[in-house]
């Protein structure tokens, strides 16, 4: 492996690394506002409400997405 190709995956690693860095930061303040907002295991809780809703046959089904 060519000294450029190496410098070139270095250089994308510490991309990902800062796009991890960014996403998790936002899921951590997600989650706390679900928190404040009375989900009591933040996004967890914020899953389970969504799957029992869309199990729900009265709940009205979305519209399919392309």
């Amino acid at each position: 492996m060519s000294e450029e190709d190496l410098q070139k995956l270095k250089t994308h690693i510490a991309t990902l690394e800062s796009k991890i860095d960014q996403l998790e930061s936002e899921l951590a303040y997600l989650n706390q506002l679900l928190l404040k907002f009375g989900f009591p295991e933040g996004i967890d809780s914020l899953k389970l409400a969504i799957e029992e809703l869309l199990d729900d046959e009265d709940f009205p089904t979305p519209p399919e997405q392309s």
